[in-house]
C-alpha cells in the first residue's frame, strides 16, 4: 500500500492539473437547464440567474481575501519543525481554497454570459414583482399536469396551492375535467401542455 501511495505522490503535478479541470460544482449545461430553465416566465428565470451569480461573486470576492489572509500567515510561521508541519497544513488548505476559486469562478463566468446574453432586458424590482401572478398560475398548472400523469391524481399540496392562488374553485368546478381530457400522449410521446386559461 505504501509503495502505491509513494507512487500517487510523485504525480503530485499531474494530479494538481486534473483536479484543476474538474472544478466547478455544476456544469454550464446543468446551471442552464436545470437552474435558470426550471422556471416558467422569462421574469423567474432571469431572478434566478441573478441570484445564483450574486452567490458566486460574493463566494469569489471572500475566497480572494481569505486567500490573501492565508498568504499572509504563511509568511509568519517559524522554522522550529512544529512551525513547518503547521506551515504544511495552511499550505495544503490554500491549494483547497484556490481549486474552490476556480470553480467559483467559472461558474461565475457562465452565469454573467448567460445574463448577458439570454436576457437583454434587465428586470426591475416592479417588472418582477408584476409578473409573480403568471408564474405561479404557470408553475401549478405544470405541477397538476405532472400530478395527473405521474399519479392520476393532483396531489393535495398542488390543490392547497391553487386554492392559495384564488383558481382551486375554478379548477375544481370547470377544469379538473379539462385537465384529465386534455391530458394526451401524442405518437412522439411527447405530453401536452396544458392550460388554466379559459
Amino acid at each position: 500500500m505504501n509503495e502505491i501511495i509513494d507512487e500517487i505522490f510523485q504525480h503530485r503535478d499531474e494530479l494538481e492539473r486534473a483536479f484543476e479541470e474538474i472544478q466547478m460544482p455544476r456544469s454550464a449545461f446543468a446551471i442552464k437547464r436545470f437552474v435558470i430553465n426550471q422556471h416558467d416566465t422569462d421574469e423567474r428565470k432571469y431572478e434566478q440567474c441573478v441570484l445564483e451569480m450574486q452567490n458566486a461573486y460574493d463566494a469569489l470576492r471572500t475566497a480572494i481575501l481569505r486567500r490573501e489572509l492565508i498568504l499572509k500567515e504563511l509568511a509568519e510561521y517559524g522554522d522550529d519543525e512544529k512551525s513547518q508541519i503547521r506551515k504544511a497544513i495552511k499550505e495544503i488548505q490554500l491549494r483547497q481554497l484556490e481549486r474552490a476559486m476556480i470553480g467559483t469562478a467559472r461558474e461565475l463566468i457562465v452565469l454573467y454570459k448567460i445574463w448577458r446574453e439570454d436576457f437583454p432586458h434587465h428586470y426591475t424590482r416592479e417588472e418582477l414583482e408584476a409578473a409573480q401572478e403568471e408564474y405561479w398560475m404557470k408553475r401549478l398548472t405544470r405541477q397538476a399536469n405532472q400530478d395527473l400523469m405521474a399519479l392520476g391524481r393532483i396531489s393535495q399540496g398542488n390543490l392547497d396551492a391553487l386554492r392559495q392562488l384564488g383558481a382551486y374553485e375554478e379548477l375544481n368546478v370547470n377544469l379538473l375535467g379539462e385537465l384529465i381530457n386534455n391530458l394526451r400522449i401524442g405518437e412522439d410521446h411527447e405530453i401536452r401542455q396544458i392550460s388554466t386559461q379559459e
